[in-house]
């Protein structure tokens, strides 16, 4: 019998804890207050199947359950103030001070828009990653999909 490929994820990604390290007692995930996830539709409608889809559960319990999401949480203590800021922001204002922490804001004539701590957007970066590697899982060779920052010339 075969496992969920996100249940399967999650067991790869979880590693055992050193015998030397304290222990952190995490929270269950039954205590979490979960997002809403609308039910997928019974008959997925053609025309709206290029669009952005939202999380569903298992996606939201991986990023939950990933050890790597947890390393960059840790590793970066500034991360929490950067994302509790961020949350406070509404609309196009959210959008404008992620895009420009994370260093891919771009001015009315498309050139690039400087500022941001250099710190910050790697913090930013490294969990967007982890994010995305808990979501999608392993990328397969050849796989064009994923996150480009567009640094590499």
């Amino acid at each position: 019998m075969r496992q969920d490929p996100v249940q399967e994820r999650n067991l790869k990604s979880r590693r055992r804890p050193d015998p030397d390290s304290s222990l952190k007692v995490l929270k269950p995930l039954t205590s979490l207050r979960w997002p809403y996830v609308p039910e997928a539709p019974s008959y997925p409608d053609p025309l709206s199947q290029d669009e952005v889809k939202p999380l569903q559960l298992p996606q939201y319990e991986a990023i939950a359950t990933s050890v790597n999401v947890r390393e960059v949480l840790t590793t970066n203590p500034r991360l929490k103030d950067i994302l509790r800021s961020i949350d406070a922001l509404q609309g196009s204002a959210r959008e404008q001070e992620l895009e420009k922490i994370l260093g891919v804001a771009v001015d009315g004539y498309r050139r690039p828009v400087g500022g941001g701590d250099e710190e910050d957007m790697k913090a930013l970066r490294g969990l967007a990653e982890a994010v995305e590697q808990a979501v999608r899982g392993e990328k397969a060779e050849g796989d064009v999909r994923g996150l480009d920052w567009g640094d590499e010339a």
